[in-house]
């Protein structure tokens, strides 16, 4: 949590209260391109300062000259990647200049795209020129044709936006810019922080070595984000199809610091194709939508059966040549000519290997959830997937045989665990599904979270916001790992079930079904015979004394 003195915390107070009256869609981008605007100009200044050893008054004599010029551009390119060529261009100081009423303008938005250059290796070119592609895309930016009431919202919005601290650590800049987004999407447009947290912990306590990872229903970023902030990602894929959460987070990229050489991101419909590049990656991690907007069941079941293609012929060389320590071969062309029969051997291998459906599994090839093989299947054979799916598909019968050409088929799931329902008051019960290409268990972890778990606050709270604010505390997640790691059964919390159990349940995967958490006392069928035994045995000798009495009397009846 944050202090209650965070001078962030006082401006994005009043931010969000902006932002609650806007209800101009197209505003919102906006609204967070400010943001990135701020940063970007806040940390160039500091930079600059820093390495001059100087005030913003002698910041500014060196822009007065040439040379000056030229000796902060070769400091900004060489440490920043970017350099903005006019100080005017700075945020803070257009602001400075301007009234109030007059900071949104066509100039605000020409400033900066205008005047900053990028170093021609830094990729953060591309997404720059992306963000500006699609602000242009949702509005004129050189005549910004708004009415007074949307203009003064602007101006406003901007001036507050300016007063936040880029450097503060109480409540970061990273911090406000997600909570603003969080106001703006609203809940079912991001991913919970408990989700987040949860995929990201299974995925640190099982990956021993780094990779790459990809998420196709980006959202929010988050889950990606997380795995690269905390050093488990090196490459980081991911697509989305909504163009303000993509636009959202390419700024987030940039406000988070990350290393676009690392960062491969697209505006792209994953329901359309989930290959990337014929990559194969060591993690997929995803909340994945429980329903598809604007996408008709017609269209889902245009969905084809993809087959990541091979590396590129330099890779493959780089393969075989360097890893089979054949380096002394060279570019000896026969050689290589040689290879590249073996790799066309392997590639028609490797297909006829791949995933296929025929038999019972035909109806497969129409299935919604086809994507979710097409995840599987980008997988690298040591890779693993984890995933937030709508408790549906533990036990909807139309995927039956999905679920059963994933268990008892293929054997791809190693673990699923069912939620708290008490972590969010919107979202539908969810649970998180741990996927492995190649495994060596011919059983799957239970792991029942729905009462036998622990809460503790976000980092990422904030007040004034409706969500939650939760994450599962440490003790409970402790467990959720020992649980999955030493694949260990608790009482009325976890179970290790044989593959050949769900078929006799017909592959339902609802966790209540494996794991017992019942409180009330269990009563067994042999002690209940006993004791129907024992009570008509008295029985039949109190009616037999009470025979007797009536008898001694001469009562007959």
């Amino acid at each position: 949590m944050f202090s209650q003195k965070s001078h962030n915390r006082k401006i994005l107070t009043n931010l969000l209260r902006k932002t609650r009256k806007n209800d101009t869609s197209n505003l919102n981008y906006f609204i967070l391109y400010g943001f990135l605007y701020k940063y970007l100009s806040d940390r160039l200044k500091d930079h600059l300062m820093r390495n001059i050893a100087g005030d913003e008054g002698y910041l500014k004599t060196f822009y007065q000259t040439p040379e000056g010029i030229q000796d902060l551009r070769h400091i900004a390119l060489s440490d920043l990647g970017y350099f903005i060529e006019d100080p005017s261009a700075y945020m803070d100081n257009h602001i400075t200049d301007s009234i109030v009423e007059d900071i949104f303008s066509p100039r605000f938005f020409r400033l900066l795209n205008d005047n900053i250059t990028f170093s021609d290796e830094n990729r953060a070119k591309h997404y720059f020129e992306e963000i500006i592609g699609i602000l242009s895309k949702q509005m004129d930016l050189y005549s910004l044709n708004i009415n007074d009431e949307m203009n003064s919202f602007m101006n406003n919005y901007l001036f507050s936006l300016s007063k936040l601290d880029v450097f503060e650590n109480d409540f970061t800049y990273a911090q406000a810019y997600d909570a603003i987004a969080y106001s703006i999407f609203g809940r079912l447009m991001s991913t919970p922080d408990y989700i987040t947290d949860i995929i990201s912990k299974i995925v640190f306590s099982q990956r021993k070595s780094r990779g790459n990872a990809y998420d196709p229903f980006l959202k929010d970023a988050s889950i990606l984000f997380n795995l690269k902030r905390e050093g488990v990602a090196i490459d980081i894929y991911g697509k989305e199809k909504d163009e303000l959460l993509y636009f959202y987070s390419i700024i987030k990229a940039f406000i988070n610091e990350l290393d676009f050489d690392e960062v491969f991101l697209c505006n792209e419909n994953s329901i359309d194709s989930m290959a990337v590049d014929g990559k194969s990656f060591d993690m997929i991690v995803s909340k994945v939508p429980s329903r598809f907007r604007n996408i008709s069941k017609e269209r889902l079941k245009r969905q084809s059966l993809e087959i990541p293609a091979e590396d590129s012929d330099a890779d493959f060389k780089r393969k075989l040549l360097s890893n089979l320590d054949m380096d002394r071969l060279g570019d000896d062309k026969q050689v290589i000519e040689a290879l590249k029969i073996i790799e066309n051997k392997y590639k028609q291998i490797e297909k006829e290997d791949a995933i296929s459906f025929s038999g019972e599994y035909e109806s497969l090839k129409d299935s919604e959830f086809l994507f979710l093989i097409n995840m599987i299947n980008s997988l690298k054979d040591d890779g693993m997937m984890v995933v937030s799916l709508s408790q549906n598909f533990l036990f909807k019968n139309s995927l039956t045989l999905l679920r059963k050409f994933l268990t008892y088929e293929n054997n791809y799931i190693d673990a699923v665990i069912s939620l708290p329902e008490g972590m969010d008051r919107v979202i539908r019960p969810e649970v998180i599904i741990v996927f492995k290409k190649k495994r060596m268990y011919d059983d799957i972890v239970f792991i029942d979270l729905s009462n036998n778990y622990g809460t503790m606050p976000s980092p990422n709270a904030v007040s004034g916001l409706m969500r939650r604010n939760l994450l599962l505390d440490d003790k409970t997640m402790g467990k959720v790992v020992e649980a999955l790691n030493e694949r260990r059964p608790f009482e009325k919390f976890s179970e290790i079930v044989p593959l050949r159990e769900l078929a006799k349940n017909d592959f339902n995967l609802a966790v209540s079904r494996y794991v017992d958490t019942y409180d009330g006392d269990f009563i067994r069928l042999k002690d209940l015979k006993g004791d129907r035994e024992k009570i008509d045995s008295k029985m039949d000798e109190l009616n037999g004394k009470i025979n007797d009495l009536m008898n001694d009397l001469n009562i007959n009846f």
